[in-house]
Parts: structure tokens; C-alpha cells; sequence
């Protein structure tokens, strides 16, 4: 009768595996739970819909906390995936860019937005550094989608500050949240708002910016990545 292995005989390939396989169920399914409760999802309910024990994911993560701020990094991660490419087609450009940012706030975020914005106020090291982590991911996210719709609407160096503080207003969870609670719009009624308003505050800044030195050529058109 042949001898089962030990546990230690299992090939590392296959216990990596095994181990890359659990900690995937365990982020899916806090990234449903916390979009879906907040920080104040346990470990338990995690552990319910994901089919592993919650010993199991405090062996991956160590503490709730822990927990928390992976799976902040995971939604960060997804919200800020390319949209499609910017074209010249810059009014399908913008559309797409609001479309997108409006539904990932709310699918992919969700109920966890109220408590990253006010993580500032814990004294936890962790979240803490939730707070880090959402003030650098918005900024850097929000200068680059500025300076791309700048330069392709025919802007010249940098995008003017009301601009960007613009971009950052209309695509935040805090435009999402206010007009789908008190005013009982749609993300997909905020998107189309958000698109309208954000064209017509960009082409008004092109407009306005001081005339181009004689002789300057127009940059050319391109879809550079950051």
C-alpha cells in the first residue's frame, strides 16, 4: 500500500501555488465586504464569503487592521485602471473618464469611502497610512487626468489650479455620494453632469490662457502613458 506524503514532501511549487490561490479568495472577497460595510467588516464575514477560515486569513494578514489596508491598496489599485485612450476624440474621452470614475466609486469603493476620508482622525499606524495612501493616489491621479485633458483640449504648459481642483471635485466619491443621497441621481446621471461641466470649464480655460508666442508650434496629438 504506497505511503501518503508528509506535509513538509508537498513540492514548494505547489504549496505557492495553494498559498497565491488562498490570499486571491481572501482579497476578492474582502474587497466585496468592505465596498459593501466599511471598515467594519470583520474578519469573519470575510471569512464567509470567501470559504476560508478566519485563522486562516490572520495567518496572511496578521490583524484586522492589516486586512483593512490591503484591501485599501487593492480598491485603489482596480479604481485607478486605464480608461480607454485618449484620442482625438477628446468629448468620448471625457465621457468614458467620468462614466468610469462615477461607477468605481460606488461598486468598487463603495460604503468604505466615508471611512478613508475620515481614517486622518484614528490613531492606528495603519490607518494612518490609509490616509497617506488616499491623499497620494488622488493627487497624482487627478494632476495626470488634468494635464492630459489640458494638453489635449490645446493647453500650453500647466493646467490652471481651478482646473484641476475642478477635476477633483467633479470625479471624486464625494460628488458620487452627494448627488445619488440628497438629490437621488444615478452614477450614470452623474457621469453625464460631470462630462458636461468639466468640458465646458476646460475649452473656457483654453480660451482664456494668454495667446502663443509668434512662431510656436502646436504640440503634437499623442496618448502617452504617465
Amino acid at each position: 500500500m504506497p505511503e501518503h506524503p508528509a506535509p513538509s514532501a508537498i513540492p514548494p511549487s505547489l504549496a505557492g501555488a495553494h498559498q497565491d490561490l488562498t490570499r486571491s479568495r481572501i482579497r476578492r472577497a474582502a474587497l466585496e465586504v468592505v465596498a459593501r460595510r466599511g471598515f467594519e467588516a470583520t474578519v469573519d464575514e470575510i471569512a464567509q464569503v470567501s470559504g476560508v477560515s478566519p485563522r486562516t486569513i490572520f495567518r496572511h494578514y496578521g490583524s484586522h487592521d492589516a486586512l483593512v489596508l490591503a484591501t485599501v491598496k487593492d480598491m485603489f489599485e482596480a479604481a485607478g485602471q486605464p480608461t480607454r485612450p485618449l484620442g482625438a476624440d477628446l468629448d468620448g474621452w471625457l465621457t468614458d473618464l467620468a462614466s468610469v470614475a462615477h461607477a468605481r466609486n460606488v461598486e468598487i469603493v463603495g460604503e468604505a469611502f466615508w471611512d478613508i476620508h475620515i481614517s486622518s482622525r484614528e490613531t492606528s499606524e495603519v490607518l494612518a497610512e490609509v490616509n497617506h495612501l488616499r491623499r497620494d493616489f488622488r493627487v497624482r491621479g487627478v494632476r495626470y487626468l488634468t494635464q492630459r485633458a489640458w494638453t489635449a483640449a490645446g493647453g500650453r504648459g500647466e493646467p490652471p489650479r481651478s482646473l484641476l481642483l475642478a477635476f477633483a471635485l467633479y470625479l471624486s466619491g464625494f460628488c458620487t455620494k452627494g448627488l445619488m443621497i440628497d438629490f437621488d441621481r444615478t452614477p450614470e446621471e452623474v457621469a453625464a453632469m460631470t462630462a458636461d461641466v468639466l468640458l465646458m470649464l476646460l475649452r473656457r480655460a483654453v480660451a482664456a490662457q494668454e495667446p502663443a508666442p509668434s512662431g510656436d508650434a502646436p504640440a503634437p496629438d499623442g496618448d502617452a502613458g504617465p
